[in-house]
């Protein structure tokens, strides 16, 4: 997921699984493959299976990073156009009969998808017992619930944050479409239903739906194009709300269908040839191929393969006994695709979880062997678990169905009680793992502060206080930046108290500080820019803070240069934090690794200081670009790599604790450390004002 699933330092998670399939997790491309009922009027439709085949197989290239599947993740969005048209067009067929019962239709959807997904969900989470860590673990455990429970779009939206884990280490990832799908199926027959009984009173009840459907469809595109564009954090991603309007598509169609076969209406003459479906095909499979950007999906560009998708549904060509779609691999890939959808992510995080930790790298052969056991698992899955709660139904009644589902989420509640008086079961791994684990506890420090990419925090002040109380003649200071000015915020705070300096608190995920220009941020999320410029706003209008201490993932000179440029001429004091190291890849998990190949603790990891490590470029460009100020006194650098780094040597690992808790931030079970560098600073700086 890039959804999505990034550890690029200041990137935020992918809300799609491409970042971690290739880009933003990148959290994208999770779309429910269920199931539906492709039989219309004693019709199979070949067609809709066969693009359900289609999908399945784009959205596995896809997260398997397969080439030819640069735009797999629209198979999902595709399927959703399956499912609204399947099941708008069964409950409008049974209101048109009188028949519509809700609680058939909910028992229906339960038989489909609840046994297949339990069986998926607590496999995982014996899976997990032998290879995750106690933390993740408990999280994995409470997304297991939050799956079962469909509300686990909700879950993975409150956690995919900057500082969430990257979407490989999350084996239900995938599940939070299935909870949009279900929530769709709770809503659309209701919502129908009701428009259905309240129209037939007046109109046609076909038709006062119709239009319900068209307004809370043009609603939907019209907040999912809006989220796209102002919400920074891409939570729209997991949103009903932003994505009804893929399976109402669908469900326009189905509309259509209805009111022909009860209303006797009109074909539409341009949607049911051959010429629309060919166009549709070729829309859907080029979006597929096509590298389409990740970020802020959906969005517009989504229209396309919904358009296609439509397009295929709506034309009903090739679906005669003679079509090439009727061959049989592409029908029974599309019986299978709900299994295939449920165990290939899974199957794929635990993979890539072992072949890490014994030190190999994911190669075509491995991917092959990915995929044979995800076909393998998943058509067992069909036979064994699929058909017999579809076509058993004297034995799996209502009820007895019921049971199980109430006993399975039960038998998962316990379990998770006992992790978390555990701790997550920390015994079943090695003691000398626990210091790794301890370094990836990714709360920021003062996380109520912290503001999130739009902007927001808990806490209610404008700017939260650290240090001293502000009391009348306290020397003031404010930490402006981003994640990497925020994670000294512990050695700061203990520095500021210890000097009397009375702090605030400025700080924003994914943006690091800068003047503001309509030309060179136009790039940067409105939310940082106008972060920014409130921030300067708010420092340059009052004499206190006169400290202004700035930190982050900077990639230009210039900016830092600018910005310091700025404040100085206004009369503040500077304390610069020069950047520290870039890893490059996830440090605890690498420690964990290593410790594990090599069967015994690793107190002691030190690298060769290498200028991609310690970034001597950037560094050399500020203190040239700085070099002008050499002279001022209010200008005073801190170089945290003094602290890790002697000898042309630097410590990622030291006394059995990491120094890092992802690729580049620093771990706080020892940011302590750097408190002499700030209380030396804010001492020249109280000296210098």
């Amino acid at each position: 997921m890039s959804s999505s699933f990034d550890a690029q330092p200041e990137v935020r998670q992918s809300t799609s699984l491409a970042a971690p399939f290739g880009g933003r997790t990148s959290l994208l491309s999770f779309r429910p493959l269920s199931p539906g009922v492709e039989r219309d009027a004693g019709v199979f439709r070949l067609d809709i299976n066969a693009l359900r085949a289609l999908s399945v197989a784009a959205v596995v290239g896809y997260h398997f990073q397969i080439p030819g599947f640069a735009g797999g993740f629209v198979g999902v969005d595709a399927f959703l156009v399956i499912t609204g048209y399947l099941m708008t067009g069964k409950v409008l067929a049974e209101l048109a009969l009188g028949r519509f019962s809700f609680r058939h239709f909910t028992v229906m959807r339960m038989r489909r998808i609840c046994p297949a997904l339990a069986v998926m969900i607590l496999s995982s989470v014996v899976a997990g017992w032998f290879v995750t860590l106690p933390r993740e673990y408990l999280k994995h455990l409470l997304q297991a619930l939050s799956a079962l429970t469909f509300v686990s779009n909700f879950a993975f939206d409150s956690d995919n944050g900057y500082f969430a884990m990257a979407a490989q280490t999350k084996p239900l990832l995938h599940t939070w479409s299935l909870s949009v799908e279900w929530q769709f199926y709770i809503w659309m027959p209701l919502v129908a239903s009701l428009v259905w009984r309240l129209g037939s009173r007046s109109k046609s009840g076909i038709s006062a739906v119709t239009t319900t459907i068209q307004v809370v469809a043009a609603l939907s595109l019209a907040w999912c194009l809006w989220q796209s564009y102002s919400d920074a954090m891409g939570s729209s991603f997991f949103s009903l709300r932003a994505r009804a309007w893929e399976p109402l598509a669908g469900g326009l169609i189905a509309v259509a269908e209805i009111r022909r076969r009860f209303e006797g209406g009109r074909k539409i003459p341009w949607l049911e040839t051959r010429t629309t479906a060919a166009a549709g095909w070729m829309l859907v499979v080029g979006c597929m191929v096509y590298p389409l950007p990740e970020s802020r999906w959906p969005g517009a560009l989504t229209i396309l393969p919904i358009l296609g998708a439509t397009m295929i549904v709506g034309a009903r060509q090739w679906i005669g006994e003679a079509s090439l779609l009727r061959m049989s691999g592409i029908q029974r890939l599309g019986d299978w695709s709900y299994s295939i959808y449920l165990w290939h992510w899974p199957i794929w995080v635990f993979a890539l979880g072992w072949l890490s930790l014994r030190g190999h790298r994911v190669d075509a052969t491995q991917k092959v062997l990915m995929v044979l056991a995800t076909l393998a698992i998943s058509i067992a899955c069909y036979r064994y678990v699929e058909q017999p709660f579809r076509t058993r139904r004297d034995f799996w009644t209502p009820r007895r169905l019921l049971a199980s589902s109430g006993a399975a989420f039960a038998l998962l509640l316990v379990f998770t009680a006992l992790a978390f008086l555990t701790n997550g079961f920390p015994n079943r791994l090695p003691d000398y793992l626990r210091p790794a684990e301890e370094a990836r506890r990714t709360n920021t420090p003062r996380d109520e502060c912290f503001r999130n990419a739009n902007s927001a925090k808990t806490a209610s002040p404008t700017y939260c206080s650290f240090g001293s109380e502000e009391v009348a003649g306290t020397p003031s200071a404010i930490l402006w930046g981003d994640s990497f000015a925020n994670q000294y915020l512990e050695p700061i705070s203990s520095a500021a108290l210890a000097n009397g300096i009375h702090g605030l608190i400025a700080t924003q995920s994914a943006c690091r500080p800068f003047l503001d220009d309509p030309v060179r941020n136009s790039a940067d999320q409105q939310p940082c820019r106008e972060f920014n410029r409130s921030t300067l706003d708010f420092v340059q209008s009052h004499t206190e803070p006169g400290i202004v201490v700035l930190g982050g993932n900077w990639g230009s000179a210039l900016e830092v240069s600018s910005l310091t440029d700025r404040l100085l001429s206004s009369g503040k004091t500077v304390v610069l934090v020069m950047p520290l190291l870039n890893v490059g890849f996830d440090l605890p998990q690498r420690w964990i690794e290593n410790q594990v190949r090599a069967g015994q603790e690793i107190d002691e990891w030190k690298v060769d200081a290498d200028p991609s490590l310690t970034m001597s470029g950037l560094r050399a460009e500020i203190s040239q670009h700085l070099s002008k100020h050499r002279d001022n006194p209010r200008l005073v650098l801190v170089d945290p790599q003094s602290v890790v780094c002697e000898r042309n040597e630097c410590y990622l690992v030291r006394n059995g604790q990491a120094n890092f808790r992802d690729t580049a931030h620093i771990s706080n079970v020892n940011a302590l450390q750097y408190r002499g560098l700030f209380d030396a600073a804010f001492k020249s700086a109280l000296g210098k004002r």
